[in-house]
């Protein structure tokens, strides 16, 4: 007996006759067919069978990825994916639903990631790792602190300022700013007058300053949340200055945790970004403080009610017209709302990433368009969710007025919008406020032009551990172990080329000091194109180059020329190594000044033997018990070594902790080195003006970051310069030094 196989119903067809003479014989064995089919399928003889519909495939990731490493637990990171077919994408940790193709993540620790892509057909998974490297374990204090740019009021032309870290508009067009270096609050008036209607505050203030509608200021001074009318008093509305924690309650007895956002409602009520504690904070005008939303301690993105909510170091704040409360998200890269109610959401339909370094500071403008401020950089974002960049360019500092994209700042801390619909914005590294007009163009409101450096490149310290710090004021500072600050030598605020006592003496523009053996302090002063010496006694000479002329030139003395001399450092023989323009200069005891590596006026990275090296703006060097050379090559984002015969080689290290076998060869971890150091154990410690603060590079090539941003008083420090001494290593800006115990 011969049996017939039936295709699945969805795949019987129905055959065209091919020959007429057998129509009908065929098509009675087609109807037979059917209905053996329609049968075995458990359908009804005389009906049509619908087919049946394809499958979905399940979504494909194609690649799910996280860089190579995180260096300390105050960086973020971005894990990307692509992924085809998915109708929804969740992260594992705690971060929930996203979209797009990426997303900003801040581990506490070496972390691995679970994304899973969904649709009706399934789920698939995909896992990636984010290796975390530790810091160096330490405690920061604020050794002392200066104010090198001077409080000049008067004309704008004139007025000056020492880290401009905020800034508002009042009703009648005054600007108050914050300038932090100085601890004073600045007016700057319709008129074009600077005035300080505050002055003397207490270290670590002010910062992160608003106004509510009644023409109270408010801002920090450390943790403490204070609250300034002019021309009324001070007042402190809640927190301590130098105590860190997360207390609700009244005034004092509420604490707070590196507070870096705030916000004022109709009503008078102060919200605070308690950016250290991950949440966000309510203060009324009686001073009673409340967490609105979040959990302390506890990060993450997800959306909900009061303590269910969860963020990552939230800093800038505003209100909008409907009284909701919007908040920069820094950490998970987002914008987020809140109600009067404490309900939190990822403000739809905006994305949950901004194409901004480090997003910080917000404000909103007329039309409800907000503007976020990143490290160099403003982003606009319309009402209708359009994201831009607005004014500035990431990765890329500088101060160039101009249209939008070719403008430049130097780490943007505070925004705001005036009446006629300008963005403000406190540009804190270069002392100044700069204004957007609404088409981008960017122009200096006031301010006056800082050197490139906004430091000193190395400071010298001597036996007892005094420090001596190239101040901007043109003078030479000398620091005690105890943090006690006088003029070493040097007239403030006046500039010169003239040797003898150093109370009389003037100098053009010292960028760095070293001391020998002996206690003479040796200074470069760039502007003079020269080298020179202060004896213990006091005496100013001039050891090196002659005022006002520039060179190349080797030779003994004042013969010798220099282009512009940054970095120096004093071996145990009595020799001086220099940087000068792109070329390491030596001079020797008997004052026989010779290039040693790199030419002048050609830049580049080559390693090779004397002239054949090239360098890109060196900074600072430093110099080993054996005589080895460690240079900061600054544009070349990389640290050089020198041997005493002048060959020249890039170092290479790995990440990692010191003592871990955990280690990863990831390139380049540099930015813009400045200061350099070598302790005794051979470690160099190199400071970043352009990433996270300090790296120390063991002697076997391992790197790890160093802590700096511990205390109130440091949270807005950055420095240019570093030194060792006793165990410590100290870290100096244009307004102070920090000692940080590396125990």
């Amino acid at each position: 007996m011969s049996m017939v196989t039936v295709p699945p119903c969805w795949a019987i067809q129905a055959e065209k006759p091919r020959h007429r003479l057998f129509r009908k014989p065929l098509a009675l064995i087609a109807t037979g067919l059917l209905l053996a089919a329609g049968l075995a399928c458990g359908g009804r003889s005389g009906g049509t069978q619908a087919p049946a519909p394809t499958p979905t495939p399940a979504p494909t990731i194609r690649s799910f990825s996280a860089p190579a490493y995180l260096l300390g637990s105050s960086s973020s990171a971005q894990l990307v994916w692509y992924v085809t077919g998915a109708t929804s994408l969740t992260l594992d940790n705690g971060i929930g639903t996203v979209t797009g193709s990426t997303c900003w993540v801040h581990p506490s620790r070496t972390t691995t990631y679970t994304l899973t892509a969904s649709n009706a057909g399934g789920s698939v998974s995909a896992t990636c790792t984010l290796t975390l490297f530790p810091a160096t374990a330490g405690s920061t204090s604020l050794l002392a602190s200066f104010p090198n740019s001077p409080v000049v009021d008067g004309p704008v032309a004139f007025a000056r300022f020492n880290y401009t870290s905020a800034v508002v508009s009042d009703p009648s067009g005054n600007l108050l700013i914050a300038d932090y270096g100085n601890r004073a609050i600045r007016m700057l008036s319709p008129q074009g007058l600077v005035s300080t209607p505050l002055p003397s505050l207490p270290q670590g203030g002010p910062s992160y300053m608003t106004m509510g509608p009644s023409g109270n200021v408010y801002f920090f001074v450390g943790s403490s949340l204070c609250r300034f009318k002019p021309g009324g008093t001070l007042a402190t509305l809640a927190g301590v200055p130098d105590q860190v924690g997360s207390a609700d309650g009244m005034g004092t007895s509420a604490l707070f945790n590196y507070p870096k956002g705030l916000a004022v409602d109709a009503a008078e009520n102060v919200y605070v970004a308690d950016t250290g504690n991950h949440t966000i904070r309510l203060v009324t005008p009686q001073g009673q403080v409340s967490t609105l939303a979040g959990s302390p301690g506890v990060t993450g993105r997800i959306d909900g009610t009061g303590g269910s909510a969860r963020f990552l170091r939230p800093s800038g704040l505003v209100v909008d017209a409907s009284g909701t409360l919007l908040v920069v998200d820094s950490g998970n890269w987002a914008i987020r709302s809140i109600t009067p109610g404490g309900l939190v959401t990822t403000r739809a339909p905006w994305p949950t990433t901004l194409p901004l370094w480090r997003p910080n500071a917000l404000a909103i403008g007329p039309d409800g368009s907000l503007f976020v401020g990143g490290e160099n950089a403003i982003a606009r974002i319309t009402p209708a969710g359009t994201v831009s960049i607005f004014a500035g360019a990431e990765g890329k500092l500088g101060w160039i007025d101009g249209p939008g994209s070719t403008a430049r700042f130097s780490t943007i801390s505070g925004l705001t919008v005036d009446a006629a619909g300008q963005v403000l914005v406190a540009d804190y590294q270069n002392s100044a406020i700069r204004s957007i007009k609404p088409d981008g163009e960017v122009t200096t409101l006031v301010g006056q032009r800082r050197p490139a450096l906004f430091g000193p490149v190395n400071f010298g310290m001597d036996a007892a551990g005094n420090a001596f710090v190239p101040s901007s004021n043109n003078t030479i500072l000398k620091i005690t172990p105890a943090g006690t600050v006088s003029t070493y030598a040097g007239v403030p605020n006046q500039s010169g080329a003239l040797d003898g006592p150093a109370s009389q003496a003037l100098f053009g523009a010292v960028v760095s000091t070293a001391v020998d053996g002996s206690g003479n302090v040796f200074v470069t002063d760039a502007l003079n194109a020269t080298l020179r010496k202060i004896t213990p006694a006091g005496q100013v000479t001039t050891v090196a180059g002659t005022a006002g002329l520039t060179g190349t030139q080797d030779g003994l003395g004042s013969q010798a020329r220099f282009t512009a001399p940054t970095g120096i450092t004093a071996d145990a023989h009595g020799n001086l190594y220099v940087t000068d323009g792109n070329a390491i200069r030596r001079m020797g005891p008997d004052g026989l000044v010779t290039t040693l590596a790199g030419t002048a006026g050609q830049a580049g990275l080559t390693d090779g033997a004397g002239a054949s090296a090239r360098f890109d703006r060196p900074y600072g060097i430093a110099v080993d018990p054996s005589g080895i050379l460690f240079v900061a090559d600054c544009s070349n984002a990389a640290i050089r070594r020198v041997t005493p015969e002048g060959v020249v080689t890039t170092l290479r290290f790995t990440l990692g902790s010191a003592g871990s076998a955990s280690v990863a060869d990831v390139g380049k971890l540099l930015y813009a080195p400045s200061g350099i150091a070598v302790d005794r154990n051979g470690s160099i410690l190199v400071q970043d003006i352009g990433g996270w603060g300090p790296l120390q590079i063991s002697s076997s090539g391992v790197a790890c970051r160093v802590p700096v941003f511990n205390t109130p008083d440091t949270l807005n420090f950055t420095g240019s310069g570093i030194a060792l001494h006793g165990g410590a290593l100290y870290t100096a800006s244009a307004w102070g030094v920090l000692r940080l115990n590396l125990d």
